[in-house]
């Protein structure tokens, strides 16, 4: 059946389908879950789903003003301890979205979503995964969650890769995994291949300060090791000491982890390179970037299929890129230059790198052919349209149709439930989930049997003399959301201004009194202060002079608020350690939160007897 004649008969009605991506950093991944959540609309009622932060706002807002549902799900391939233990998230975004369908844009090779693949599961919801990167030592990583993970791949519907040489190294690693593979191609946005002309080449290239005789690279790409800027600022200090580096600027745009942007600035300063590279950082116009530079250039050790690399093409950039993974798919020798891998290499790596941007700077000719080739084929190869199509074909394979999707939506046990009776099912599925958790939480802590005689510690909700070890991940994110790190064996580090923990009562509760056993961060001269706001009310102020572990109390009255409790700890001055000496930390830390212990508040009625008593 052709793909029309499949649309025709999906007009009547469009699926359900949830996109979800772990990519928190705006990067490639999620730029591509951006052109699917767009593209697909046109086949199926689209929802989408990531974490919810300043740098994806105006995406967000975009995408809502489209006509597309959001659903916050903080998850991220930074912090994979959440994204595999936070059971009840992945439940509440499951229900909240009642998909048919689910597409996950993975940033975190095969590690990503897997409390949500388990929900999924529990939930007969067929899912596709999009693994953006796979490195070949990926199983060589939380091998504690390979099981998990091997298990979750297999149930999926569908495999996407990114490049052939991602899915080819997928086969050769896990050849058990009997789930159907493709390779689709990034694409590149539309817009990627008007140009913008002289002007925005001329206003760009003077707010730089740059010449317009000067021959300019552009490396557009997260500062970290695995890109490899540094082994692009060697091959400049190789041209500055042949006497060759007049006449060319080198342009870095990206932003990443303040450890490792000082070491890129501290790398252009040790190698001389001042005058001739600018740190740009973090940039929301890259076309103009690419519109102001000559060639662009890609060092990194291990890719997908860059969306970087596909946005120069589209400019007419010529790129000088590594040879890894999926770009030599990408460009070819008529489009770039491609250069050793560093893992065979660096210092091989390094000398072609070198050489090829002293080519681009001695043949004119050529550079302007080989841009002229590679714009025609990032035409050819990644226009959106063929994307979003592949995409579609396989969707469309794994959705309910017709008098299956009827039975679906009026037989399932699940949706049959409504109100009172769905939370119960609910809490029947949370049951289910019990024995899953207790597998990977004994897995990872190396404590078999751990939760088998504390059942309510696997369970989201609460009650009187539950106590919540946050050293435990599966009791961790039960109750943490937004603002924390991943577990330490002693319990979980703050991370950023505010913190949130949900506490979910069994039953409804009318006074509660919170235990809260925490070390402050406080270095030698600082001073630490945390308020204390729950549902909205701020309950307690806490200053903290000490860098030492104490309990803290405070007690709260639950009329009106039912059964659950929203916790936020606001943090006035949390405090990087790297900034005071204390290591090369950069997370912005506040508190370390080892236990919450909950009681009943006995101490409403003295409180009650004390006014009487005015």
């Amino acid at each position: 059946m052709s793909q029309s004649q499949i649309v025709d008969s999906w007009n009547m009605k469009k699926s359900r389908l949830l996109i979800v991506t772990d990519d928190a950093n705006v990067g490639g991944t999620y730029r591509v879950s951006e052109q699917l959540v767009a593209g697909l609309t046109r086949f199926f009622d689209v929802q989408f789903a990531c974490a919810f932060n300043s740098k994806n706002a105006a995406s967000r807002i975009a995408i809502a003003t489209a006509g597309v549902r959001m659903h916050d799900y903080q998850v991220s391939e930074g912090n994979l301890e959440r994204s595999t233990f936070a059971f009840s998230e992945a439940e509440e975004l499951l229900e909240n979205a009642d998909p048919e369908i689910l597409l996950l844009v993975e940033a975190a090779e095969i590690w990503s979503l897997l409390a949500l693949k388990e929900a999924a599961k529990r939930r007969a919801i067929p899912y596709v995964t999009a693994i953006n990167l796979l490195s070949a030592d990926c199983l060589e990583r939380f091998t504690q969650l390979r099981e998990q993970a091997i298990e979750a791949m297999q149930r999926a519907h569908a495999i996407i890769f990114v490049s052939n040489a991602s899915k080819l190294r997928f086969e050769a690693l896990l050849p058990q995994i009997g789930s159907h593979r493709y390779a689709i191609a990034n694409s590149c946005p539309d817009q990627f291949f008007l140009g913008a002309g002289d002007e925005v080449r001329r206003a760009v290239r003077k707010e730089l300060a740059v010449g317009d005789h000067e021959l300019v690279f552009l490396m557009a790409a997260r500062v970290e090791p695995r890109k490899g800027q540094i082994l692009c600022l060697e091959a400049l200090e190789r041209i500055r000491k042949s006497g060759g580096i007049s006449g060319i600027r080198l342009l870095l745009a990206g932003g990443g982890a303040t450890g490792h942007v000082c070491d890129l600035r501290k790398a252009i300063e040790t190698k001389a390179l001042s005058d001739h590279v600018i740190f740009l950082g973090p940039r929301d116009d890259i076309p103009k970037l690419l519109e102001a530079s000559d060639v662009f250039v890609l060092t990194s050790h291990a890719e997908g299929m860059p969306l970087s690399i596909i946005e120069a093409m589209a400019k007419g950039c010529p790129v000088i890129a590594t040879n890894v993974d999926g770009i030599p798919e990408q460009i070819d020798q008529s489009s770039g230059i491609l250069v050793p891998s560093p893992s065979w290499s660096e210092a091989a790596c390094v000398a072609a790198i070198a050489d090829a941007m002293t080519f681009m700077q001695r043949n004119l000719e050529a550079r302007f052919g080989m841009g002229k080739c590679a714009k025609e084929r990032a035409m050819r190869l990644f226009g959106e349209d063929r994307m979003i199509r592949e995409y579609a074909d396989v969707l469309f394979t794994a959705a309910p149709s017709g008098q299956d999707l009827e039975r679906e939506r009026n037989g399932s046990w699940f949706r049959r439930f409504s109100g009172p009776e769905k939370t119960s099912a609910i809490s029947s599925i949370s049951d289910l989930l019990s024995d899953f958790r207790q597998t990977l939480t004994s897995m990872v802590n190396g404590k078999p049997g751990r939760l088998a005689g504390a059942e309510q510690y696997a369970r989201w909700e609460l009650k009187k003399g539950s106590v919540i070890d946050f050293s435990d991940p599966v009791q961790c994110w039960s109750h943490a959301r937004s603002g924390w790190h991943q577990t330490e064996p002693d319990g979980v580090w703050s991370d950023g201004t505010v913190s949130v923990i949900q506490l979910k009562m069994r039953r409804r509760t009318k006074n509660l009194r919170i235990m809260f056993d925490l070390t402050p961060f406080v270095p030698p001269g600082h001073r630490q202060k945390t308020d204390v706001v729950i549902n909205g009310r701020e309950v307690a102020s806490w200053d903290f002079d000490v860098h030492a572990r104490e309990l803290r109390t405070v007690d709260v009255s639950m009329r009106g608020e039912g059964r659950l409790a929203e916790i936020q700890l606001i943090h006035r001055a949390p405090t990087a350690p790297q900034a005071v000496g204390f290591g090369d930390d950069s997370r912005e830390i506040a508190v370390f939160l080892h236990e919450i212990r909950l009681e009943l508040d006995t101490h409403w009625i003295s409180r009650l007897l004390g006014r009487f008593l005015r």
